[in-house]
C-alpha cells in the first residue's frame, strides 16, 4: 500500500479556536479518480486529548472500499485497503508522538499541532482494475478505540513491521488471556469511541 501524505501548510498553523469548533468529520474526495481521505476534528472536544495524557494512546484505523455500481442490483464490492496510526502523549517529553504505518514517528508540541497533523488529507493508490467501463465510488471508515499498554507495544511493533507473538499466534496462552483481560476491561471502563464514515463522489472509468 502506498500512502502519499499531503502537507499543507495552512493546515498546520490553524488557530486553536477554528480546531476547537470543529466536529468530527470524515470525507473522501476524487483526484483523477485517485481517493484522498482526510479525517477532521478528532481532538476537537478535548476527551482524546484528556485520556492521552492519562496514558489511554489511541488507535486510528482506517479502511477504504472500491464498489462498483449495479444498477437496480446490489452494488459490488471489489476490494479495500486498511491502515493504522497511534497517536499518544509522552509524559517525559511533555509532548504527543504520532507513529503511522511504515514506523514513521513525528512528535509535535502540543494537542494543537497534532490535531493539525490528523487534520492533513492523504492519497491512497487504490484504483478499479479491467478494461470495462463502468461507474465506481470508494466507502471510507474510521474508528478511533483507545489502546493499553500491551495493546500499544503490539500495534507499534506492527506498524514498523515487526510481526510479533500477537500477529503471529506464538507466545504464552496465559499472557494471551491476560491481554484479552485487559482490552475488556479498557471497554467497559465506557471510554469514549469515535466511528465516522463517508462516501466519494461517483465516478465512471473510460473503458480503456
Amino acid at each position: 500500500m502506498r500512502l502519499a501524505w499531503l502537507a499543507a501548510a495552512s493546515l498546520v498553523l490553524s488557530a486553536p479556536g477554528r480546531l476547537a469548533a470543529q466536529s468530527p468529520t470524515l470525507t473522501v474526495t476524487l483526484q483523477s479518480t485517485l481517493p484522498r481521505v482526510r479525517s477532521t476534528g478528532l481532538l476537537a472536544d478535548g476527551k482524546f486529548v484528556g485520556l492521552m495524557r492519562s496514558g489511554f494512546p489511541l488507535r486510528l484505523h482506517y479502511r477504504l472500499e472500491l464498489w462498483r455500481v449495479r444498477g437496480s442490483w446490489f452494488d459490488q464490492f471489489i476490494r479495500e485497503i486498511s491502515w493504522d496510526a497511534v497517536a499518544r502523549n509522552d509524559p517525559l517529553a511533555d509532548d504527543f508522538v504520532l507513529i503511522r504505518q511504515g514506523g514513521e514517528v513525528t512528535r509535535y508540541a502540543t494537542p494543537d499541532e497534532l490535531e493539525a497533523a490528523l487534520d492533513i488529507p492523504y492519497t491512497v493508490t487504490l484504483r478499479p482494475s479491467g478494461s470495462s467501463s463502468a461507474r465506481y465510488y470508494f466507502v471510507a471508515r474510521l474508528e478511533v478505540t483507545t489502546l493499553n499498554d500491551t495493546d500499544l507495544q503490539e500495534l507499534s511493533r506492527w506498524l514498523s513491521g515487526d510481526v510479533g507473538p500477537a500477529v503471529s499466534g506464538e507466545g504464552n496462552f496465559g499472557d494471551a488471556l491476560a491481554r484479552g483481560a485487559q482490552r475488556v476491561l479498557v471497554r467497559l471502563a465506557g471510554l469514549p469511541r469515535q466511528r465516522l464514515e463517508a462516501r466519494s463522489p461517483t465516478f465512471r472509468t473510460d473503458g480503456q
